[in-house]
């Protein structure tokens, strides 16, 4: 999904989210994208989902 939307590293989609008012830190953002997240905050979802401009579904499919 970031190859999709351009967004090429951890940092820059960090930066995006932050923007969008989720601040979140590159180490977390990458235990989050490698899969390795035990669970995953309402707040960064919806952050991706902002950015992204997707829905609930299209995250979860990429997983």
């Amino acid at each position: 999904m970031m190859a999709e939307r351009e967004i090429r590293s951890v940092s820059e989609l960090a930066r995006r989210l932050e923007q969008a008012g989720v601040p979140i830190s590159i180490a977390q953002l990458g235990r989050l994208i490698d899969g390795k997240a035990s669970h995953w905050n309402q707040q960064v979802i919806e952050g991706l989902m902002k950015v992204f401009d997707c829905e609930l579904s299209d995250i979860l499919r990429s997983r």
